[in-house]
C-alpha cells in the first residue's frame, strides 16, 4: 500500500500509472550536467552524479568523465570532484556507490572497468576482466549489507547483440561470479533483503531474482515492465530505487517520467519530469525523503519533494560519521 505525503491524480497518462504530485515544484539543484546519470548522497548531504559523454554542440562547464558533487542548500554551484579518463580510454562513467572500505566505486562503460577512487583521489581499475577476458563495460552497481558488489555490464548490447552480463563480486574472497548473460542492456541495478532488482531497457522489463546465497541469483523471473512507448529512439527504464514502504522507482529513459511499482510489481504512479530522459534517481535530503532525479535531456539534476522516505543504501555516507569523503567535499 502506498502512503505518505504523495497525491496521486486520477487523470491517467499511462494505463496503470496514476500522476504523482511532489509537494512543491521541482527544484533544479544542478544544471550543464553533460549526459548526465548516476546519483549518489555523499557524506554532510551532498549529491554526486556522473557526465557520462561530452557534448561539444552544448555551451556547458562539464565534459564526459567528469563526477561532480552540488550541496542541495546551494544549488547551481556545481564542482568537478575528478575525471575519470585515462591516456588509454575516455572515461565513460554511469553510476556511483561508495563501498565498504570508504572509497567510491565507479562504472565505466570507456574504461570497460568498476574503478575505485579513494577519497586521495588516485584511481584503479577494480574489476576489469571475466575469465581473462575484458568485461563489456559496466554501467549500474549494488552493494549488499556484506559489502558484496553486484553490477549490470551492457556496453554494446542490443537486440541484436544481446551480449549484457550481470556479475557480482564476493567482497571477502574476491571472486567474480556472473550470475546471468544474454541480455539486451542490463541497466540498473538494486540488491536488497535477498532479492536482485535487474532492469532490461530495450525488453522494457524489470528481472527479479532470489540470492539466497551471496553471488548466487536463482528463480529469475519479471517483476514488472514499463508501458510501451510509440517512439523509434531506445527507450526503457534504466536506475531504480526503492522506498521505506518498499515501492520501486525506475527511471524511464524517454519515457518521461519516474514510475512507481508496489513491492509486488504493481503499477503504482508516474512521476513526470520536464525532460524526455530520466537516468537515474536516488534519494537524499536532511530526513532522506528527497528524490534527486537525473534528466539527460536537460542536463540537470533535480530535486522533488515526496514526503516519502527513501531506502538507505548499504555503506551510505550520510549514515557514517567521521565518513572518508567528507574532508574531500567539505562542509555544507
Amino acid at each position: 500500500m502506498y502512503t505518505g505525503g504523495v497525491v496521486l491524480d486520477r487523470s491517467d497518462r499511462d494505463p496503470g500509472f496514476s500522476l504523482i504530485s511532489a509537494r512543491g515544484r521541482p527544484r533544479v539543484i544542478a544544471e550543464g550536467l553533460c549526459n548526465v546519470e548516476g546519483p549518489v548522497v555523499g557524506p554532510g548531504g551532498w549529491v554526486l552524479n556522473v557526465c557520462s559523454l561530452s557534448r561539444p554542440s552544448e555551451d556547458w562547464p562539464t565534459r564526459g568523465g567528469d563526477i561532480t558533487a552540488t550541496h542541495p542548500t546551494r544549488p547551481l554551484e556545481t564542482r568537478v570532484l575528478l575525471n575519470t579518463s585515462t591516456a588509454a580510454a575516455e572515461g565513460i562513467p554511469a553510476a556511483l556507490a561508495f563501498g565498504p572500505d570508504g572509497c567510491l566505486y565507479v562504472t565505466d562503460e570507456g574504461r570497460r572497468a568498476i574503478v575505485r577512487v579513494q577519497p586521495d583521489g588516485i584511481q584503479a581499475d577494480f574489476i576489469s576482466e571475466w575469465h581473462g577476458q575484458r568485461i563489456n563495460g559496466p554501467n549500474d552497481l549494488s552493494f549488499d549489507e556484506s559489502g558484496n558488489l553486484y553490477f549490470t555490464d551492457p556496453w554494446t548490447s542490443s537486440p541484436q547483440n544481446p551480449v549484457g552480463a550481470v556479475y557480482a563480486y564476493l567482497w571477502q574472497t574476491g571472486e567474480l561470479r556472473q550470475l546471468d548473460s544474454g541480455m539486451a542492456f542490463p541497466n540498473g541495478i538494486v540488491i536488497t533483503e535477498g532479492r536482485l532488482y535487474v532492469a532490461e531497457t530495450y525488453a522494457g522489463k524489470v528481472w527479479l531474482y532470489d540470492v539466497d546465497t551471496p553471488g548466487q541469483a536463482t528463480h529469475k523471473r519479471e517483476f514488472c515492465s514499463l508501458p510501451p512507448k510509440d517512439i523509434e529512439t531506445i527507450h526503457g527504464p534504466d536506475g531504480m530505487a526503492f522506498d521505506r514502504e518498499g515501492n520501486l522507482y525506475v527511471a524511464y529513459y524517454d519515457g518521461g517520467g519516474v514510475f512507481v511499482f508496489s513491492d509486488r510489481g504493481d503499477p503504482i504512479g508516474q512521476i513526470t519530469t520536464e525532460g524526455h530522459k530520466p537516468t537515474n534517481v536516488c534519494f537524499g535530503g536532511e530526513h532522506h525523503d528527497r528524490l534527486y532525479v537525473t534528466v539527460d535531456d536537460l542536463g540537470e539534476l533535480v530535486e522533488y519533494d515526496l514526503g516519502v522516505q527513501g531506502q538507505t543504501l548499504n555503506f551510505c555516507p550520510s549514515q557514517i560519521s567521521q565518513h572518508p569523503w567528507a574532508t574531500v567535499l567539505g562542509s555544507s
